[in-house]
């Protein structure tokens, strides 16, 4: 756990990648626990087209990429979901740790592994101050620190 975030990672891990109506109803049900930061999900991209052979350009119509529905807001999955990580605050994991296992076991089809840590960036990076300059630190929400992709404008 990082004093600038407080928070500790839980790590979910599927045996599969998952369907979108999965990744929608399990990141609903996360979302309404008390103590919960942030939900990153990662997976292997989809692209929206092909970008580079013969077909270069042409749309990909693939039928994972949907939008979803996550508290009430329109969201476009962009990856086939193969894992999820949970920002809780400390004082809330012991207590929420039975229920996400509950959840888990509700929602998902598959075995899944679950592993508590510190799986993401909680300091700040260079590629924070590139994209952000000096003396952000008070003026940024905490919880997006060390999230900054440094290819992106």
């Amino acid at each position: 756990m990082s004093e600038e975030t407080g928070f500790v990672d839980i790590k979910i891990f599927p045996q599969r990648l998952l369907k979108p109506e999965t990744v929608e109803k399990l990141l609903n049900r996360i979302y309404e626990l008390d103590g919960i930061v942030r939900v990153l999900v990662h997976g292997p991209s989809i692209p929206d087209r092909v970008y580079y052979g013969p077909a270069r350009g042409t749309e990909v119509r693939h039928s994972d990429r949907k939008t979803i529905t996550v508290r009430g807001e329109e969201v476009e999955l962009r990856v086939k979901v193969g894992e999820i990580i949970v920002g809780i605050l400390p004082e809330a994991l012991a207590e929420r740790m039975e229920t996400i296992e509950e959840i888990l076991e509700d929602v998902l089809p598959c075995s899944y592994r679950v592993f508590v840590g510190a799986f993401t960036k909680k300091d700040i990076t260079i590629s924070d101050y590139l994209k952000y300059g000096l003396n952000f630190e008070d003026k940024i929400d905490p919880r997006v620190i060390g999230m900054v992709d440094p290819s992106s404008s």
